[in-house]
């Protein structure tokens, strides 16, 4: 089987290889990575059978990294299963949000890739295993490994007060209460991440936040929202690295995910409009 070596082409979405082949991105959650490699014949088989690599490359974040290395065997499985195939590595919500905040006045796409991987690879750099195992050793890297829990603990009880302080309209989650979270909790979301950008934007310019423009935070919020107001949700930490794993969702063509957060995706995908031509699928669709 031939592995293409990739040319990055702008937006990340449908991707070009040297030889001109376009390939289409599959973004994984952790639990479906897990269940990949614990049942190789399986939800292993029926991943390469349903993403083929001569179609399809699996995409991960870094958040994705750091939860499976809270369990060596299968993260020494992950690396072993995935260094076979094309594989992306993609940029974390920081670095998303600052890019769309960069280009927010221009037409200028954003490009959701940190790094590519091919067996193929000409060095260390394409080589997963490798890469990985340096990009742990990165100081940054490991203080942000080493205190994730605590990140996680803290986001929740952000999550929280947002709830506590927004008044929705109806107690069940509907999409205009949707609406109005989005432009109250990203707003505030913004004033304690990008404080200058905002202060900026509202203040000095008085102008309207148009989140469309703020893909990976807009999906980021709703997915908070759907989970804060439904009856039968509850907070977890965990549901924290869930959440930003899929700020890079409106950068990829295709996910895998749980049954839960792929029911928010069927909500969501006409009101985030990079989210219009991406497909869903829950776990039962890769068994093979």
């Amino acid at each position: 089987m031939f592995f293409p070596m990739f040319i990055i082409q702008g937006d990340l979405m449908t991707w070009t290889s040297d030889t001109g082949n376009t390939y289409k991105l599959c973004l994984l959650d952790t639990n479906a990575v897990s269940e990949i490699i614990k049942n190789p014949k399986r939800e292993g088989r029926g991943f390469i059978t349903r993403f083929p690599p001569g179609k399809f490359v699996p995409c991960i974040t870094i958040y994705n990294l750091i939860e499976l290395r809270r369990k060596v065997e299968i993260f020494d499985k992950f690396l072993n299963f995935f260094s076979l195939y094309p594989f992306f590595l993609l940029k974390p919500f920081q670095f998303l949000l600052a890019e769309e905040l960069l280009n927010y006045d221009t037409n200028k796409k954003v490009s959701a890739l940190f790094n590519s991987f091919s067996p193929l690879g000409r060095d260390s750099s394409y080589k997963l295993r490798k890469f990985v195992e340096n990009m742990f050793k990165i100081n940054e890297i490991k203080s942000i490994e080493k205190n994730w829990r605590d990140e996680e603990r803290e986001t929740l009880k952000t999550w929280l007060s947002f709830k506590d302080n927004f008044k929705p309209t109806k107690s069940d989650a509907n999409s205009k209460d949707a609406e109005r979270y989005i432009k109250e909790a990203g707003s505030q979301t913004l004033i304690r991440l990008k404080p200058n950008w905002i202060r900026n934007r509202i203040i000095n310019e008085k102008r309207e936040i148009k989140f469309n423009r703020l893909a990976s935070l807009k999906v980021m919020l709703y997915s908070q929202y759907y989970r804060l107001y439904d009856p039968y949700w509850k907070p977890e930490p965990q549901e924290v690295t869930d959440v930003t794993i899929f700020a890079a969702a409106p950068y990829v063509d295709s996910i895998i995910t749980e049954k839960f957060q792929a029911n928010i995706f069927d909500k969501i995908n006409n009101k985030v409009p990079k989210l219009n031509n991406m497909e869903v699928f829950r776990l039962n669709h890769i068994r093979y």
